[in-house]
């Protein structure tokens, strides 16, 4: 009885290491970024990548906050897309708009539609991963944009409001 036990025993042992092998299926790879935003240094880090962009461009940036949108289609542009928080303005605190315009690849962003009056809470909370990139718009820019992004919706927000 004991040596039916222990074969039972080993047969077990080998059909649970048996199951746990990998799978063929290729996984999805997380993007690692190479500069992650933190709420203490958000606005900081804004104004250093804007002032040496040389230093940040082809850099994985990961950075969270609100989601909104600007559509320029009836001026005969596109719709632009940003994760951003409200900093200081050049005149105190006055609310400046601080974060990045942000494409994805799919062309997919959050099922939001921006109304008059909206607060900040009405803002869809994302974290945004891409590549810092530039571009020029005819004699205008460079504007800096997180290329081929990836975001993810948040259940909890960070603060609406960041200052230096």
């Amino acid at each position: 009885m004991k040596k039916i036990i222990s074969i039972l025993l080993c047969l077990s042992f080998i059909f649970c290491f048996a199951s746990c092998k990998k799978s063929n299926e290729p996984e999805e790879a997380a993007v690692k970024a190479d500069i992650v935003f933190q709420e203490a240094t958000y606005v900081t880090l804004i104004n250093d990548v804007y002032n040496n962009p040389d230093n940040y461009l082809g850099k994985v940036i990961q950075i969270d906050g609100m989601f909104t949108y600007e559509d320029m289609t009836e001026q005969g542009g596109k719709v632009y897309y940003y994760v951003y928080r409200q900093g200081p303005g050049c005149c105190g605190n006055d609310g400046s708009m601080c974060g990045f315009e942000f494409t994805t690849a799919d062309g997919k962003y959050p099922d939001y539609v921006a109304k008059e009056g909206d607060d900040f809470a009405a803002h869809p909370w994302i974290k945004v991963t891409g590549t810092l990139t530039s571009y020029m718009e005819g004699d205008t820019g460079p504007y800096y944009t997180l290329s081929n992004a990836t975001y993810e919706l948040m259940t909890t927000r960070g603060k609406e409001v960041v200052s230096l």
